[in-house]
């Protein structure tokens, strides 16, 4: 009977990590979309983006990213983790550099990781095997 307890016991304690997981990964991809969504919305608005507004939504994406990194870095791959951070950095150059063309074609990009990122995690069949 123990030993039946201590499986059932691990069995359960496995699949609330594994909700856990896929809760946290997906909150945090998600909002790391609507930052990037606030970021854009911002840029198609004005012809210079180097204000007080998207330099504050980005220094904010970037702190956000980094706190989150640290733990996401359990669940993914932390090779392609830092091509989100160096993205995000790259994105902020190009704010301060004004540069709104190539400042949108980074945000394409992390929107690219962060719906990639979440398709990869998801659970299914495919991801336990």
């Amino acid at each position: 009977m123990k030993k039946i307890f201590w499986v059932i016991l691990i069995t359960v304690l496995m699949f609330t990590v594994l909700i856990w997981e896929q809760i946290f990964v997906d909150n945090t991809l998600d909002v790391l979309a609507q930052k990037i969504e606030n970021i854009e919305t911002e840029i198609s608005v004005v012809e210079n983006i180097n204000t007080e507004k998207i330099i504050g939504l980005s220094v904010d994406l970037d702190e956000f990213w980094t706190k989150k990194e640290r733990i996401l870095c359990l669940f993914i791959n932390h090779n392609d983790l830092s091509k989100v951070g160096e993205q995000i950095k790259r994105m902020r150059n190009y704010i301060e550099q004004d540069d709104k063309e190539e400042c949108e074609t980074e945000l394409d990009v992390l929107k690219f990781y962060a719906e990639s990122y979440k398709h990869v995690m998801e659970i299914n069949i495919q991801n336990l095997l």
